[in-house]
């Protein structure tokens, strides 16, 4: 009886929990949440490069925020003179990313990503590109200072 009764507790207390082990996004997502916290050292990306020197992480980080706009509610699209980048919220742990560089690379690839509480940032499993500890930081170019 005593087994019985743990086990319903377990199962209760289990259920009960709004963590789940993979870590799902569990609410709406907002595409801008994407611009500010989804990891690009995640992904297979024209960003690969920059990662390994700069230290950068985040869409936020390449693009200002006046080279973003949200088209509608499922998508974003952030892009530059050289660099465009949209994602594009399919499920609330799937997004397509295009993202292109002009005259030399465009990939699109659909994501399962998820919500990493102790970094506070989405991301995939697919892997991880680290950051060396003597990265160089990197200012965002204005428009001006962009070869056209």
């Amino acid at each position: 009886m005593n087994k019985i009764i743990l086990l319903f507790l377990i199962l209760f207390f289990t259920s009960c929990s709004s963590k789940k082990p993979g870590i799902e996004v569990e609410r709406d997502l907002w595409p801008y949440e994407l611009y500010e916290k989804f990891n690009l050292r995640t992904i297979v990306s024209s960003y690969s490069s920059p990662l390994r020197y700069f230290c950068l992480s985040y869409p936020k980080d390449f693009f200002r925020p006046d080279q973003l706009y949200m088209p509608n509610t499922q998508s974003i699209i952030i892009k530059n003179k050289t660099r465009y980048l949209s994602f594009e919220l399919i499920s609330r742990d799937e997004v397509i990313v295009i993202d292109i560089v002009e005259g030399s690379y465009k990939a699109r690839h659909l994501y399962k990503f998820y919500y990493n509480e102790e970094f506070d940032d989405y991301r995939t499993d697919m892997f991880f590109i680290k950051q060396k500890e003597d990265c160089v930081e990197f200012i965002i170019p204005s428009d001006e200072n962009v070869s056209k």
